[in-house]
């Protein structure tokens, strides 16, 4: 201990230190340049059993290093695989129905889920896989997407995660982890809507029948009022599976980066105001709640994301500051949120 001391005295101004073995925190002021001192100190602390966090305190700087548990032995990819697998027939399942077909009563009509499946799960394969890359390069331990299978609901999945097993390097990181997914999912979910809507017919709406209406959002509406300018009166456009999978993979980006908890969209707003970002909870609920009004399936999303996913991500350095690229990325996130939003996505027609 009193090593690492004496090497921090050489890197900082330190005005106190407290703590125990277990974790011990050192108050001052880190010698300029801030990010040649901080690279040099975790040069130092890789040759130990501690790990360094870089933090600030009011106009201190703060240095906690402590004992981290390391992840060893070796991914297992058998279940990623198994996981993919039922994911991949569920949707070709629920693709099947929804194209009006019953692949229980005729096998044939198995091959009407295919576009369904291979489009949406192209956009959630993507989507996770912009994440896992981008934390690989950043030399974190990072899972293969984990799919999430739903034959019996509308979308046949619930989506798919990642685990990121190692702290977060910096908040530039977490920035560019948090906006990988969505921006990685969107490039290929645009295409795929274009397509779709494309494809789709303009047939009449069925009178004295309820059917799934689904919303809008400024992209998707554009979208269509540009391939399809002329609707007539009691008629609608019903969506090709493709422009279906286009439309989900809207609604799956939008929600994701919702600006709270541990969505892509709160680990982004975390890299951008780190620990004052709470102070947007306030607007960020009472949106979400007003939204509510109009769709009562927001007071989930309200539950996952203010009550069963609130925790802050453990980020390393959170002192280095963000760059004009990596702000660009955000301004890039939030203008997709913007455009991608759908306030009421389904209702009865």
């Amino acid at each position: 201990m009193e090593e690492i001391l004496e090497f921090l005295k050489s890197k900082m101004t330190i005005e106190e230190v407290t703590g125990s073995l277990i974790m011990t925190k050192v108050t001052g002021r880190l010698f300029s340049p801030i990010e040649k001192t901080i690279s040099e100190i975790k040069e130092y602390f890789a040759q130990t059993e501690y790990t360094p966090l870089f933090d600030t305190e009011g106009k201190n700087q703060v240095v906690k290093f402590g004992v981290f548990k390391k992840v060893v032995g070796r991914q297992k990819y058998w279940l990623n695989i198994v996981l993919f697998t039922a994911t991949l027939l569920s949707t070709i399942f629920v693709g099947a129905y929804n194209a009006g077909g019953d692949p229980f009563k005729n096998l044939s009509d198995i091959f009407l889920g295919i576009p369904f499946s291979l489009s949406i799960m192209a956009i959630l394969t993507c989507h996770e896989l912009g994440h896992y890359f981008v934390s690989k390069r950043a030399g974190m331990i990072t899972s293969l997407p984990y799919f999430i299978p739903a034959p019996f609901h509308f979308f046949g999945t619930f989506g798919a995660v990642i685990r990121m097993k190692s702290i977060v390097p910096s908040r530039r990181t977490l920035l560019r982890v948090g906006v990988a997914g969505p921006i990685a999912g969107f490039v290929i979910a645009l295409p795929l809507a274009i397509i779709g809507i494309a494809l789709s017919e303009i047939a009449p709406a069925p009178e004295g029948l309820e059917y799934f209406r689904l919303g809008d959002s400024l992209l998707f509406s554009l979208l269509a009022k540009l391939l399809h300018p002329e609707i007539p009166s009691g008629y609608d456009l019903f969506l090709h599976p493709v422009a279906l999978a286009g439309w989900i993979g809207f609604l799956v980006t939008s929600i994701n980066l919702i600006p709270v908890g541990q969505l892509d969209g709160g680990h982004i707003s975390y890299s951008l105001f780190l620990k004052k970002r709470k102070y947007s909870y306030i607007l960020i609920l009472a949106i979400l709640v007003g939204l509510c009004l109009l769709w009562s399936g927001w007071i989930l999303w309200i539950v996952l994301a203010f009550f069963l996913a609130r925790r802050d991500p453990t980020v390393q350095d959170c002192i280095t500051p963000l760059t004009t690229k990596e702000k660009l990325l955000a301004v890039i996130a939030l203008v997709i949120l913007i455009i991608t939003f759908i306030p009421i996505p389904i209702t009865f027609g």
